[in-house]
């Protein structure tokens, strides 16, 4: 019972989180079920799945009303995404615990160094003929209500790199979002507002699929996943609401900051078990 009360009171706080960065949650669920509650790190990410889908359930209606995520664009990268989420889940049968946790840490630190390095994308720029494709859009920034242009590039390159999304989000269970957030946003010049909002809308049908196969191999636990799952969806319909006051780049500077927060508690999580 303890547990499953820990685990409601986190996932409203990785809820709300995980709306306004659009990563689903899963990056603070998973360190703090398997770090603080003891939970094995492959139920942990099942859960964290679970209460991945409730922040896309709690906060996307807002984000489509508000004109804020671009459903064109997340429909198109959303197939890919699901495709690697089914080979994410079958591969993360055959991957020990400790290169789970490895693999997390590794990949918190390159997002986050990417985000560093992330310059302003600019969107006056002109493309290239074959990349001039239709994904050309506005949106209104709510913080100062400006009406902000922006064409998606490198099309191709998002496609991959939503498959390559897909398996991170079934391999540890934090949603595709830490990968497609800094795709769209440093490759593919989407403004960071529309790539977190637009990456929220893409998460529950991915997360969907990779949960349906764990809970096919049995390592889903609905009495974790059920609070995971209430939690979660209370927090991100307030983060959803809380988003529209926050600047482009204090949205980047809290991503940052809790990925190289949770990449060293993994590390250090790997370290230990590899030294005993």
């Amino acid at each position: 019972m303890s547990i499953a009360v820990g685990a409601f009171l986190a996932s409203i706080g990785a809820g709300a989180f995980g709306a306004l960065v659009g990563i689903g949650g899963g990056l603070i669920i998973v360190p703090v079920l398997t770090e603080l509650l003891g939970v094995p790190i492959k139920t942990a990410i099942a859960a964290s799945l679970i209460g991945v889908i409730a922040t896309s359930t709690g906060a996307t209606s807002r984000y489509l009303s508000a004109g804020l995520a671009d459903r064109r664009l997340g429909l198109m990268l959303l197939i890919p995404t699901v495709a690697g989420s089914i080979t994410g889940s079958l591969l993360n049968k055959v991957l020990d615990a400790n290169v789970l946790a490895g693999l997390f840490g590794l990949l918190l630190v390159f997002v986050a160094v990417q985000l560093l390095r992330q310059k302003k994308p600019s969107t006056s720029a002109p493309l290239p003929a074959d990349e001039a494709s239709d994904f050309v859009s506005t949106y209104t920034e709510p913080t100062d209500g400006t009406e902000i242009p922006y064409r998606a590039r490198r099309i191709r390159f998002g496609l991959v790199s939503s498959f390559f999304a897909g398996n991170v989000s079934a391999l540890l269970g934090i949603g595709g979002g830490v990968i497609n957030v800094p795709t769209m946003t440093i490759a593919m010049g989407i403004p960071i507002r529309v790539a977190t909002t637009t990456s929220t809308y893409m998460l529950g049908p991915t997360a969907v699929t990779s949960a349906l196969i764990y809970f096919a191999a049995g390592v889903l636990d609905p009495i974790l996943a059920g609070p995971v799952a209430l939690g979660v969806f209370i927090g991100a319909r307030a983060g959803a609401r809380f988003s529209t006051r926050v600047s482009q780049a204090g949205l980047r500077l809290a991503f940052i900051g809790v990925a190289l927060f949770f990449a060293v508690q993994m590390f250090a999580r790997f370290i230990q078990n590899v030294s005993l």
